[in-house]
């Protein structure tokens, strides 16, 4: 069985480009059935998914996410439905909010727990499952339609990404093993948006003593080569318990 009136979303970002982008599917008619095991639990829920736009026409996509089984706890059965629809796995996920404004699904009263994660793309490779008629990465400013009112939850997860960015390493694990400051610094500012100023930028960042000078340089570039630096694994971990001031 499953609840009617509650379902999970997963918002992830992927930062590619030097651009946010979000990760959207259009579901099979069938994902239902593929979670229902009874005709009975099929009747009662079908409503749900018989008005959902997306499953009418290709021009309307939705967040990975479905309504939430009796038997699942919400934060496990985010990933799971996350592994099931991509291959994503071992994402880390944090909770946004609860969206339940009475007219946000038409058809149904639903509450929407929403789930956002940030993720380079280049390091996971989407795995396109039975419950999937297709998964696709969008620009954040070039969002297709959306269903019901998941531009809302993209932009409250987006906000939400912006404010946990200044006090936890959320974003450091998107830049390769080895980088350098301006690298840091542009995954910064898209994230956040805004310009940083460089100087500020550093002495920020040298004052954390969060990174090794590995004591290379880049190669085949056209520029001057810059520096190329590595997180110090121990105190990563140490801020991303703790927290950190990374307002700038």
């Amino acid at each position: 069985m499953i609840l009617k009136n509650i379902s999970v979303d997963c918002v992830i970002f992927g930062f590619q480009n030097n651009k946010i982008n979000v990760l959207l599917w259009q579901a099979e008619p069938g994902l239902l059935e593929k979670f229902l095991t009874t005709a009975q639990a099929y009747e009662e829920s079908k409503v749900i998914f018989e008005k959902n736009p997306a499953l009418k026409s290709d021009k309307f996509w939705g967040l990975i996410g479905t309504h939430l089984p009796t038997d699942e706890d919400l934060d496990n059965y985010a990933k799971k439905i996350l592994k099931v629809s991509t291959g994503l796995k071992d994402i880390f996920l944090k909770q946004v909010q609860t969206f339940g404004n009475k007219n946000r699904v038409p058809h149904y009263r639903v509450l929407t727990v929403a789930y956002y994660a940030l993720i380079n793309p280049e390091y996971h490779n989407l795995e396109l499952s039975s419950i999937a008629k297709s998964v696709k990465w969008f620009e954040i400013d070039k969002l297709p339609d959306l269903i019901f009112d998941s531009k809302e939850i993209v932009f409250s997860a987006l906000k939400k990404l912006r404010e946990e960015v200044q006090y936890h390493p959320v974003g450091f694990h998107l830049l390769p093993e080895k980088f350098t400051l301006t690298q840091l610094q542009t995954l910064y500012e898209v994230i956040l948006d805004k310009k940083l100023d460089t100087r500020n930028f550093r002495k920020k960042i040298q004052n954390m003593e969060l990174l090794i000078d590995t004591n290379k340089k880049q190669t085949n570039v056209a520029h001057r080569a810059a520096k190329l630096y590595k997180f110090d694994v121990s105190i990563y971990n140490r801020l991303k318990e703790e927290g950190l001031n990374f307002r700038i």
